[in-house]
């Protein structure tokens, strides 16, 4: 039962934190304390053992050292990434990293809800980007650089009909309709803080 489920906020804007403790009170979490730094919420973390932190992505102090620092002091704590800036790259990165789940901050709150319950039982919630295979990612990143299908197929050593595979796979997994939104998509710095 998620009463007993223990939350840490940490967001640099009152508003935000007032939402999220709003918004997690309803469905019954608990929210253990919320915190506008990076440090503060690594000391928050020792003093109130939450089960699941909520990470504002575009801390002043934060970024993915501090993120990986505070993971590291803190293995046992679920961290559930929020940031304005979802893309493609950040969610694997973050996946990779360990984290246990992101939301955009766009995404409606039902989302960010699930995402918390997940993560609160042990369980990983990203949006389908981040599983993101290793040679999607290669294609996505050759996109990224304004390459086309064959020059794709040649830089990879595989043929343009597996290019376009590919290609197909990211539109799907990515939500874009059409081989241009996904240039569009791949041309955007997905990685940058937010």
């Amino acid at each position: 039962m998620n009463t007993m489920k223990k939350v840490l906020i940490v967001d640099d804007h009152p508003l935000v934190r007032a939402g999220l403790r709003a918004l997690l009170a309803e469905v019954g979490f608990a929210v253990a304390g919320e915190v506008g730094t990076a440090a503060e919420a690594e000391r928050l973390a020792v003093e109130l053992s939450p089960d699941v932190v909520i990470w504002d992505w575009a801390l002043p102090d934060g970024g993915e050292k501090a993120l990986s620092r505070f993971m590291k002091r803190n293995p046992g704590i679920g961290v559930l990434v929020v940031s304005a800036f979802l893309g493609p790259e950040l969610a694997c990165a973050l996946r990779e990293m360990g984290v246990r789940g992101a939301v955009a901050k766009t995404a409606p709150p039902e989302e960010l809800l699930r995402a918390v319950r997940a993560v609160a039982r042990g369980e990983e919630a990203f949006p389908e980007a981040a599983y993101l295979s290793t040679r999607e990612r290669e294609v996505l990143a050759l996109l990224k650089r304004g390459l086309g299908n064959a020059e794709i197929a040649e830089k990879l050593g595989i043929s343009v009909k597996t290019v376009e595979g590919h290609i197909e796979r990211l539109k799907r997994k990515l939500g874009c309709p059409t081989t241009a939104a996904l240039r569009a998509l791949a041309m955007k710095d997905v990685r940058r803080n937010g």
